[in-house]
């Protein structure tokens, strides 16, 4: 500390130094003193004046507090400071010299050490910090930065820490500080200062596999070392990769996974989250972060990665389209298949319709088209119960049901797609049974779909909402071309129905047949160009008799062919039943004979032509 305080005092000597209060009041009152002893001595004695030089060194006074110290940041129980950051003391000192000072903060209150032209230093426990050199009446602030006592074994530091302050100048041969210490005069911001310790994460895994679409939590070991007021609340954050967390904010700036949402949870924190609905199955990064309520992080992160299982698809009732919704037809009248029938469905896969390499999640099918009421528990999807009348399988070889699927590349857009759509088409043999009339009539026909993964996961089968009708139809084959009645003479029949036509049952119900004829006779050609009906050239259609059974020819049983001039044909209860095999046709014969009526007088080859007419048996 430098002195510039040149003043002339004439017939006196100079003096230096700083004049303390005390030390001026004692001057004064030597000076009063001897000025009246010196006075009163010369009113005695009136001799001739004397002199006596004095002198006086005034110590150096201290700083003293012009604002009290104070926690730049108030530091409490509440309000702690985190380990790792500072904590900062202000004041504003004021010295009676204008010298600069030092503001000086140290655990405990042992007097401090000043020092000559330089800074004080505490004198016990720990030197929390000391300014620099600070013009008077100017704000003073010293920081320290807290570490953990587990850090590089430092021990200075406790969760609750005293500290006071002074002020102190750095005169060059009398340094002195204040006596009395400050401990602040603030609410907010006195002595002690708290230190926050990290929390402590041991271990945190999640608690196992996850389905998409379900809560997802992961369990930590942790603590919290404080114990002052009560453990700090924790929480554990997860975010998909280190990368994502940012210590300044808490949280997951990007790929947010979980977190703890409750609070008084002072050890071993856990975090949860609901998966997304769709997801694909596989293993996904994740990293565990443990910060306790005042934003402090524990030392290090752990690796949580989860798995998401494989789940089995679905197949939604609504999403099962038979034949577009239309009635199925069959058009082939020659006992085959009729083609181009179409089923529609989807399936659903909550692990995408994409897996994690970018292929196909939803890899197969299995289905099943039945009449509805034989169900999906006798017409599986293997095809064991396979019978062409009701029941045809995706299990069957192509050969015996050729169903063709193809997914619809349009319908998976992307990972968060969970929907494949197929298109198929398949053929229904001749006869499948119709569900429009006869015995099946309350009935209907059905579809029924299962999904397959590309890990062999299977959805359960599921039947279409909307079911169809199968109309009937009544198509059938005449083996016979010809009806050889043989040669008979004028006025003769053939005895008894000995000739035979077979009927074939070439459709899916059960077969009556109707008949009609014309006459036969030398000329004829075709049913345009008919027999003249004269009577000596001319054997009727009435004259031929037929019946299901071989009878006689005059049995009442035996029934006529219409006369041409019968608008209706003749009907024939043959009750051939439905055809049960793709390969062998159910069939029924019809019996004939026949009259030469004694007119007849032309001699000859008589033809003729029968007609022959399939209905739908009225008792099938």
């Amino acid at each position: 500390m430098s002195y510039n305080n040149n003043q002339e005092f004439p017939k006196y000597m100079q003096t230096a130094g700083k004049v303390s209060v005390f030390a001026a009041i004692i001057g004064l009152a030597v000076f009063i003193f001897a000025f009246i002893v010196d006075v009163g001595h010369q009113e005695l004695q009136k001799v001739s004046a004397q002199t006596a030089s004095t002198s006086l060194i005034v110590l150096n006074t201290p700083p003293v507090f012009l604002v009290e110290p104070y926690e730049v940041v108030g530091s409490s129980v509440d309000t702690p400071t985190n380990s790792g950051t500072a904590v900062s003391w202000s004041a504003i000192g004021s010295d009676a010299n204008g010298a600069d000072y030092y503001l000086l903060v140290c655990s405990t209150n042992a007097s401090p050490t000043p020092n000559n032209n330089g800074a004080p230093t505490c004198g016990g426990g720990v030197q929390w910090g000391v300014s620099a050199a600070t013009v008077s009446d100017t704000i003073a602030t010293v920081s320290t930065t807290t570490v953990e006592s587990a850090d590089n074994g430092a021990t200075q530091f406790l969760e609750q820490n005293d500290w006071f302050a002074w002020v102190c100048d750095g005169d060059p041969t009398q340094a002195a500080c204040t006596v009395i210490p400050s401990q602040g005069l603030y609410a907010t911001s006195t002595s002690p200062f708290n230190m926050n310790q990290r929390p402590v994460l041991t271990s945190a895994t999640p608690a196992g596999s996850v389905d998409p679409g379900a809560a997802l939590t992961f369990n930590s070991v942790s603590t919290d070392p404080d114990t002052i007021a009560a453990a700090d609340d924790l929480f554990l954050i997860v975010c998909q990769n280190a990368a994502d967390y940012d210590p300044a904010t808490n949280s997951c700036t990007a790929n947010f996974v979980a977190s703890t949402t409750v609070t008084g949870v002072t050890a071993n924190a856990s975090a949860a989250t609901t998966t997304a609905a769709i997801l694909r199955d596989g293993t996904y990064p994740a990293r565990a972060f443990l910060i306790d309520q005042h934003g402090h992080e524990a030392t290090g992160n752990i690796d949580v990665e989860f798995t998401v299982n494989n789940v089995a698809p679905t197949v939604l009732s609504g999403d099962v389209i038979l034949n577009g919704g239309n009635d199925i037809s069959l058009t082939n009248p020659s006992g085959g298949e009729t083609t181009g029938f179409t089923l529609n469905f989807t399936v659903t896969d909550a692990n995408s319709c994409l897996n994690a390499s970018a292929g196909p999640e939803i890899t197969g099918f299995q289905a099943s088209v039945f009449r509805t009421s034989i169900g999906t528990t006798t017409c599986d999807v293997t095809g064991a119960n396979y019978d062409p009348n009701f029941c045809y399988a995706s299990g069957l070889a192509t050969t015996t049901w050729n169903l063709v699927c193809t997914p619809d590349a349009a319908s998976c857009t992307g990972a968060t797609d969970a929907d494949q759509d197929f298109n198929c088409t398949f053929p229904l043999w001749f006869l499948a049974d119709p569900t429009d009339d006869g015995p099946h009539s309350l009935d209907s026909w059905s579809a029924a779909v299962a999904g397959v993964d590309d890990n062999a996961a299977i959805s359960s089968q599921v039947r279409g909402a909307t079911s169809v009708a199968l109309i009937s139809a009544p198509y059938f084959g005449l083996l016979t071309a010809v009806i050889p009645y043989g040669a008979l003479a004028p006025g003769d029949d053939t005895g008894n129905l000995g000739t035979s036509t077979t009927f074939e049952n070439l459709g899916n119900t059960g077969l009556d047949q109707e008949l009609d004829g014309s006459a036969m006779c030398p000329g004829f050609i075709s049913s345009s160009t008919d027999c003249s009906l004269t009577a000596d050239s001319t054997v009727f259609a009435p004259n031929q008799r037929f019946s299901s059974t071989t009878l006689s020819y005059n049995s009442p049983l035996a029934q006529n062919l219409p006369t041409t001039t019968i608008a209706l044909p003749a009907t024939l209860d043959l009750d051939i039943p439905e055809t049960t095999a793709t390969s062998t046709f159910a069939s029924r014969n019809t019996f004939w004979g026949i009259a030469v009526p004694s007119a007849i007088t032309v001699a000859g080859s008589y033809t003729g032509l029968n007609t022959f007419f399939g209905i739908i048996d009225s008792e099938w």
